[in-house]
């Protein structure tokens, strides 16, 4: 099968014997499929029956409402799983998911998982790190609600680096996204938030170039 060694790194599958992934992804009724940049892969409003694995590119996820509104939530980059919750739920998605780069993705029905013979290890595997990306995902959405839910453009910006140097567990580090991108995901205007962040560096909490940042302890 094409890009076996891709879905064997992912997060998915990569705990599973190599040799056994062929007929693995056989059961679960596996579908390879490529996605254009800026290609829509999976709107809002739509029942979710299979979950994917994004083999190669980069997946935007984001929320759009009534009014056609859009707000970014994550991006996904290569390893990860697609949808999961939603497919888990067979659930018409709550979110829309678009092709950030061209993409390669590997869809799954993910009841077959269920199906599949506890007694063998490998299933055993395949299972655990499901529900494990599950809880990550579920704890990254978490934490973006709590950013978003500041009051002021500056407490939302402090949240997230705060978080992100936990996350990465030092002060010095590079965030994933650039200007704009940070300020789509924090839902703020680039202007206001450029100029936050300037008033940051000022006031002694951080310095920062382009998607570098170092946080600083006020003396």
């Amino acid at each position: 099968m094409p890009y076996l060694s891709a879905i064997h790194k992912s997060v998915l599958f990569r705990k599973i014997p190599r040799e056994d992934l062929p007929s693995l992804l056989e059961k679960l009724d596996s579908q390879l499929k490529h996605y254009a940049k800026d290609q829509v892969i999976h709107p809002a409003g739509r029942k979710v029956r299979r979950a994917g694995v994004l083999l190669e590119g980069e997946a935007v996820l984001f929320e759009e409402d009534f009014w056609e509104r859009s707000s970014e939530l994550d991006r996904l980059k290569a390893g990860r799983i697609l949808l999961a919750s939603d497919a888990a739920a067979h659930a018409n998605a709550l979110y829309t998911v678009r092709a950030a780069k061209p993409c390669v993705i590997l869809w799954f029905d993910v009841r077959e998982i269920l199906t599949l013979d506890a007694g063998r290890e490998g299933n055993t595997e395949l299972l655990r790190s499901f529900m494990q990306e599950l809880a990550v995902q579920n704890r990254e959405l978490y934490a973006r609600i709590l950013d978003l839910d500041r009051s002021s453009t500056k407490e939302k910006l402090l949240s997230y680096l705060s978080k992100e140097a936990h996350r990465q567990n030092r002060n010095e580090f590079d965030i994933p996204y650039d200007r704009r991108e940070l300020a789509e995901y924090l839902s703020v205007e680039r202007s206001a938030m450029s100029a936050e962040l300037s008033r940051l560096v000022k006031e002694g909490y951080l310095t920062t170039r382009r998607n570098h940042f170092r946080l600083l302890k006020k003396s």
